[in-house]
């Protein structure tokens, strides 16, 4: 399957805000339908559907700060029946390819809620590492760029 990242179009709204995580990972990530209101309204969100092939699997949106080094994923997820596939793994190298494409970019992070079932091992994987600081209860991961 071909992973890519597609603006969110009329045509597509209703597939994305459908996505959904297992019930047991709502608490670390916040419903699309929340993200996407959020980031309709903030200068700085760059958000993006996460296809797999022509089938909608996820959500992405990014705070892109043209003034700062960094960059920060506001917000990823994978819908629950498409996790296991590769597809977020795919997806995250895309925003991290993306994000190293922007100018100044020196950093991207993100932030996790931490607990059983977090997703810091995937995020590791992807060479991401702790910085040590927690915000608004999240602990904070970074890749330098």
């Amino acid at each position: 399957m071909q992973v890519s990242l597609r603006e969110i179009s009329k045509d597509d709204i209703n597939a994305v805000l459908r996505l959904q995580v297992h019930k047991d990972q709502e608490r670390f990530v916040a419903n699309n339908a929340w993200s996407i209101a959020q980031g309709t309204y903030s200068e700085l969100a760059w958000f993006r559907a996460i296809y797999a092939d022509d089938d909608p699997v996820g959500f992405v949106m990014l705070e892109l700060n043209p003034a700062k080094e960094e960059y920060y994923v506001w917000r990823f997820m994978i819908d629950k029946q498409h996790q296991g596939k590769g597809y977020g793994q795919q997806a995250l190298q895309l925003v991290i390819d993306f994000v190293r494409e922007q100018t100044k970019a020196k950093q991207l992070l993100l932030s996790y809620v931490p607990g059983e079932g977090s997703a810091v091992t995937f995020y590791e994987k992807l060479g991401f590492v702790e910085t040590g600081e927690v915000e608004e209860g999240e602990n904070i991961m970074k890749l330098e760029l």
